[in-house]
């Protein structure tokens, strides 16, 4: 097992090192029948970027800016209505919500993301946010590039309805539909990163808090995380250690839970962690003749 950073630094790095493995990833999952893709700029962060030793603006930039061409030109040669997403994450580590962050920094850092990554998006996404107030922060920025705004919020594991941070959902949708009156960039909310389980209590609850006019959604993991201190040396205690991380689930348990999100209200779904080509490619089997 390792610190979630590090096993994402890879993830990170393969933007300049291996361009075209993540361009085969993004390649795999269109033609599974994905339309939306994600950019893979979620560790492109100085959280994850400074365990590199030798982390810059600049090479912040750079990473950002190469996830951002990598998923548009997958989208593009793709052709039809394929989608780009560009990526607003967690600063921190995933799950966090007691960060160090003062407002304006937080400001500061979502903004020069946003801008990196904005040419090369159809929308920008807001993912895995763990409190209202990350999630608003990055919104907010990203409503500054001129591009619609998804805010999507990771759900506690006692699938009790709340966020991490322990706010609910309500609390949640109150936040971005007062962001939404002030900047009209708010086009849907998520949840994401959480069990199908906390998925399927808290869609219901989004579409009941928000107009028809703001989407909703979800795409959960099919992973399990196991709390483990055992290398804190290594991560300096802020982030839990994840342990036989995907589940085996076949896919179509994952899309029997898509289907009910979006009989509950959901109009977009996806995976996130652990999900799939093949959970793709049933789910969007499943989906078709639907109007979403």
């Amino acid at each position: 097992a390792m610190g979630s950073s590090e096993r994402f630094l890879g993830v990170a790095l393969a933007n300049v090192s291996q361009p075209e493995l993540v361009k085969s990833a993004h390649q795999q999952y269109i033609e599974a029948g994905a339309e939306i893709i994600t950019s893979n700029s979620y560790a492109c962060v100085p959280h994850c970027l400074s365990l590199n030793g030798d982390f810059s603006r600049e090479k912040l930039g750079e990473y950002i800016k190469s996830a951002g061409e990598i998923a548009r030109s997958a989208a593009d040669e793709a052709g039809g209505d394929v989608r780009v997403a560009g990526c607003l994450p967690p600063l921190g580590a995933s799950y966090r919500v007691d960060t160090s962050h003062t407002d304006e920094e937080l400001q500061r850092e979502y903004e020069e993301i946003a801008r990196t990554i904005a040419p090369f998006s159809d929308v920008l996404l807001c993912e895995t946010m763990a409190s209202v107030r990350e999630g608003i922060a990055a919104a907010r920025a990203g409503a500054k590039t001129g591009l619609g705004v998804w805010v999507s919020f990771t759900l506690s594991d006692s699938a009790d309805g709340t966020l991490r941070s322990g706010e609910s959902i309500a609390e949640a949708c109150e936040a971005c539909l007062a962001l939404d009156l002030e900047t009209d960039a708010i086009e849907a909310v998520f949840v994401n990163c959480s069990s199908v389980e906390a998925t399927s209590k808290a869609v219901p609850e989004l579409r009941k808090c928000l107009p028809n006019s703001i989407k909703v959604g979800g795409y959960a993991n099919m992973m399990t995380v196991a709390e483990d201190r055992s290398c804190d040396d290594k991560t300096g205690g802020d982030e839990p250690l994840l342990q036989d991380e995907y589940n085996v689930d076949p896919a179509e348990k994952y899309a029997e839970f898509a289907m009910d999100w979006v009989q509950n209200g959901a109009s977009i779904v996806g995976g996130c962690c652990g999900v799939f080509p093949e959970h793709i490619g049933l789910l969007h089997n499943k989906l078709k003749g639907t109007n979403l």
